[in-house]
């Protein structure tokens, strides 16, 4: 069970960088975005996948393009 929540942890942690990586972009800051995602990506890149999809998906609901 251990792994379980070690796992679920990484992966919300991953989850919290990619978002962050987002916000640093959209403020301008390209180069902290990029370090954001890789180290992101490192811990689970499952995540970052997730983040991407769901941003996709708002920016359909709402018409605009990611």
């Amino acid at each position: 069970m251990m792994a379980d929540d070690k796992t679920s942890s990484e992966h919300d942690k991953a989850r919290d960088l990619a978002e962050n990586a987002l916000g640093a972009y959209a403020k301008g800051d390209e180069k902290k975005g990029d370090a954001l995602a890789e180290q992101a990506k490192k811990i689970d890149r499952s995540a970052v996948v997730e983040v991407v999809k769901e941003l996709d998906e708002d920016a359909a609901a709402t018409g605009k393009d990611a």
